[in-house]
């Protein structure tokens, strides 16, 4: 694969998710009770668009970076499910066979290492290194010390929950990986702005025309401080219910509960607008959406197996997992396609040439199964 596309997608890449994540601000949040360990989060932003991509484990991968700096590569432990807007490889987010979830969202005080003897990496395929690769918080700390997030435009902090049920916050600040676990994780909650300010925020009534990001959080961790247990509020739909409070009308796409205990995923998308000459039409009833579920304990990571997608509006409910599909190029660019399409017909200023959308659409053909390992 040429160098030099390599770099220009990659810069494209970061251009837009910066874009998506700081005009409207995500939450997501840990919610623990009795055996039930939860991570809730919303997507906001213009569009629901994308792909739910199976990864498979005992896949060789090399990082796509700018070719100056030498690439990461590694061999996927762990299959994972991710949500994908912009390609396979790039995750928004996800879960690993073992119940481990990462979740991004933006924070201005970002600031990511300067350059050092560490291989870089960008934002999106940090979060897919961490599922391919671990299974606790601890080990997603530990990669500090192999990997840096190199990102131009994006400014991400992470939410991360593991099957123990340990929660942590992630964010680099002046150049430097922070770390809110253990005792200091005392408010599960994490939205768009630094988790320390945030929490500082809940002591205090915070107007959501003034800040949403702590309107955001501060509502959360107050819900989730007020749930009781009783037979009329079931942890999923009581998720649902924070993430609904959090919620910003027709802009947020994805509304995703991940249930670790039983590696469940439950999400809603939400229809992307329709786009005509003169306006944008938002015209679904957005409480009638149903629920979709990805039951990952039935889904076969072995990469010997065709990987697998799912269009993310699919028209159906409940269980989902017979509707996936195999996975291609052609469908990989078909949805990247779709997306940088509707981010310019709204306004967004960014473009692919058909050369960067191919290269970014055949990236994950460079992905070698390594059997022998199964």
């Amino acid at each position: 694969m040429n160098d030099k596309r390599n770099e220009v997608s990659i810069i494209f890449l970061v251009i837009l998710l910066a874009a998506a994540s700081s005009a409207f601000p995500c939450t997501s949040f840990v919610f623990k009770n009795n055996q039930s360990i939860l991570l809730g989060h919303n997507l906001d932003w213009h569009i629901g668009t994308g792909l739910l991509i199976v990864n498979k484990k005992n896949v060789r991968k090399t990082a796509l970076i700018e070719s100056l700096e030498k690439p990461v590569q590694w061999i996927s432990r762990y299959g994972s499910i991710t949500f994908n807007q912009v390609g396979g490889g790039f995750p928004y987010g996800g879960m690993n066979e073992t119940g481990l979830v990462v979740e991004q969202m933006t924070s201005d005080l970002t600031r990511y290492p300067a350059k050092d003897s560490r291989h870089p990496i960008s934002a999106c395929q940090w979060i897919q290194y961490q599922l391919d690769n671990c299974s606790t918080i601890e080990e997603v700390i530990a990669t500090d010390k192999v990997l840096r997030i190199k990102d131009q435009t994006s400014k991400f902090h992470f939410l991360i929950c593991d099957s123990r049920g340990e929660g942590a916050v992630i964010e680099f600040i002046d150049g430097k990986m922070h770390v809110v676990s253990g005792e200091e994780f005392k408010v599960p909650v994490l939205a768009n702005s630094p988790y320390d300010q945030s929490v500082s925020a809940c002591h205090d009534q915070v107007n959501k025309d003034y800040n949403r990001s702590l309107y955001n959080f501060c509502t959360a961790a107050r819900m989730i401080d007020n749930y009781s247990d009783s037979k009329d509020k079931d942890k999923i739909n009581y998720s649902f219910e924070i993430l609904k409070e959090v919620s910003q009308g027709s802009f947020t796409k994805w509304s995703i509960v991940y249930d670790i205990n039983d590696l469940k995923i439950h999400f809603k998308v939400y229809e992307s607008p329709k786009l005509t000459e003169t306006q944008i039409l938002y015209s679904e009833e957005r409480d009638a959406v149903n629920g979709k579920i990805v039951d990952l304990s039935q889904i076969d990571f072995s990469c010997t197996k065709p990987s697998l997608a799912l269009d993310l509006e699919l028209e159906k409910q409940g269980q989902i997992n017979r509707y996936f599909e195999d996975y291609s190029t052609v469908l990989n660019k078909k949805y990247i396609k779709k997306a940088f399409d509707y981010f310019w017909s709204l306004g967004v200023p960014i473009q692919l040439t058909d050369k960067e959308l191919n290269e970014l659409a055949k990236y994950p053909e460079s992905f070698n199964c390594i059997s022998k390992l199964e």
